[in-house]
């Protein structure tokens, strides 16, 4: 009895094991980078005039798409390298809070910040917040842009 009893233990020993050396393997391949934040993104950038005593600027509203694939998100609006293009990107860690980057050619100088130049290039950060199907940022800096994000 005693050796019917650790022949059982023994099976049970070897399906456990057998269960542990596959288990990582199939959590390994599961994650592949996948993001729950993973998907096509509307994205509508607002701009409320800057009133300031040393700069103003107009205000203008943007819609462009963005994609987050594996985590990491890139959206663009215009055509690259020429005036009113921007390329808004960075990483999404799981918790849904991110810190972006914007980099952008200037159109028209009455909607820039400092009336900067036409074709003059700029950068700016944003700080966003995921959720599973909306987001929320801010442009980090002088002018408080707001970002909103919408999943498709």
């Amino acid at each position: 009895m005693l050796r019917t009893g650790c022949r059982l233990v023994g099976l049970f020993c070897a399906f456990v094991v057998a269960s542990m050396a596959i288990a990582p393997s199939a959590t390994v391949s599961a994650g592949d980078g996948a993001s729950a934040f993973d998907g096509r993104w509307d994205v509508t950038l607002t701009c409320p005039p800057l009133l300031d005593e040393d700069d103003d600027a107009k205000g203008y509203v943007q819609h462009f798409q963005a994609e987050i694939k594996d985590g990491i998100l890139r959206g663009t609006h215009g055509t690259e390298g020429q005036p009113s293009w921007h390329l808004l990107t960075g990483t999404v860690p799981p918790d849904g809070n991110a810190m972006l980057r914007l980099d952008g050619i200037v159109k028209n100088a009455d909607y820039a910040v400092n009336h900067a130049e036409r074709g003059k290039s700029y950068t700016y950060r944003v700080r966003a917040k995921f959720e599973q199907s909306s987001g929320s940022g801010q442009r980090v800096g002088k002018r408080k842009c707001e970002f909103r994000f919408k999943r498709r």
